[in-house]
């Protein structure tokens, strides 16, 4: 999981002095961690649907697989105009019905106000539902991003819509994650105990991205740092955003356990390096934050974002991964520490939901996210 999305700036969670993130730079916080995610297991890429487009219009982005094409999606059209939801909603489930079930299609919607015409989506879903010959096929998570009380009653009635599908059995196609829920699990990533429980699904990093406050993601951060108990010290491949290609780069970094860190490996030459080098970095702790940045030649702080402790994600682009030692699989330690780890609680309830628990679970699928672009997304819900 992308874990936050820092590739860009401006999206990232506030800092605590800040204003809190609009609702809009929240979902797309979230967005970027999810198509990073679910890409490895939906190799043909994401496709976004954005609504309302220009024109009042729906914008697809297909297949999306690399950063600058969620880049191009923020950057196309500031939020605005009213929740045109079915028009959207229809183009997906068009796509998908195109397409085809083999692999079955897992849909995600990120909706911050009711639809101008609930009628219409709820009718949409009926009829799509009905035509479906099981409800593995075709699956719609809606997540409510913000509070505003219309959305939070439109999606409630959403919940557990249930129809007859082609075969006559029932059809169980849509479930809701509210902002309570949303919060609630945020909550329990404040609390130690359940961070080393092992408590977490694979979705976490990005459902951290909605956090209502920055706190959360600050805590984060600390935690996958504290779970290093050597420091940063180590060897370190540099790879390439978007697609984590290697750059023949290793680094080795040494921490003298007081917030400093010397960084030895880059070339000198800055071309072979695909970089710029850096020769030193540091960390600093309080007890609420944790951050981490290294100097570029130029004397430029450059922030990382710590996808967990094996990888740091640089704001310049880069992505450092811990070289394991001979006969260390990273992947295989994480998943015996997180065995047996509770799967209750406000996020196991989360990671429940359809489209996360197939994207938890590695399920292959064709995953699709509808993304509401109106003028309920500009809103600053406070931290």
């Amino acid at each position: 999981m992308d874990f936050l999305g820092k590739l860009f700036p401006q999206l990232a969670p506030p800092a605590p002095s800040q204003e809190p993130a609009t609702r809009w730079e929240k979902a797309v916080t979230a967005l970027n961690g999810i198509s990073k995610q679910v890409t490895k297991i939906d190799p043909d890429g994401v496709d976004v649907y954005c609504f309302p487009g220009a024109e009042e219009e729906v914008d697809k982005f297909e297949k999306v697989t690399k950063t600058d094409a969620v880049k191009k999606m923020v950057l196309a059209q500031e939020p605005g105009g009213t929740c045109t939801m079915c028009a959207a909603l229809t183009m997906a489930f068009d796509d998908a019905f195109e397409r085809g079930f083999d692999p079955p299609c897992a849909m995600l919607v990120f909706t911050a106000g009711q639809p101008e015409d609930p009628d219409a989506v709820t009718a949409l879903i009926q009829e799509r539902a009905a035509q479906l010959e099981n409800a593995n096929q075709l699956s719609v998570t809606f997540v409510h991003v913000g509070d505003d009380p219309d959305a939070e009653a439109f999606l409630a009635a959403l919940d557990g819509l249930e129809v007859a599908g082609a075969s006559g059995d029932p059809i169980d196609m849509v479930d809701t994650v509210k902002d309570e829920d949303m919060k609630n699990a945020m909550e329990e990533l404040k609390d130690p105990s359940f961070m080393e429980s092992g408590g977490k699904g694979g979705m976490l990093g990005a459902l951290a991205g909605m956090a209502v406050g920055a706190g959360v993601y600050y805590a984060y951060n600390k935690y996958q740092a504290k779970k290093r108990t050597e420091g940063w010290n180590g060897t370190w491949e540099v790879k390439k955003q978007p697609d984590n290609e290697s750059t023949g780069v290793t680094l080795t970094v040494t921490d003298d356990g007081e917030g400093n860190l010397t960084i030895e490996g880059y070339p000198e030459d800055e071309e072979a390096a695909a970089g710029i080098p850096s020769t030193s970095g540091n960390y600093v702790e309080d007890d609420d934050n944790y951050t981490i940045s290294r100097q570029d030649a130029n004397g430029e702080f450059i922030s990382g974002n710590i996808v967990d402790e094996h990888m740091i994600e640089w704001q310049d682009g880069f992505v450092w991964e811990e070289v394991p030692p001979e006969g260390i699989n990273w992947t295989h330690l994480v998943a015996a520490a997180g065995a047996g780890a509770a799967a209750g609680g406000a996020m196991g309830y989360l990671c429940q939901k359809k489209f996360f628990n197939k994207a938890d679970n590695q399920e292959p699928a064709n995953y699709m996210i509808v993304m509401d672009r109106s003028e309920k997304m500009i809103v600053m819900d406070g931290a």
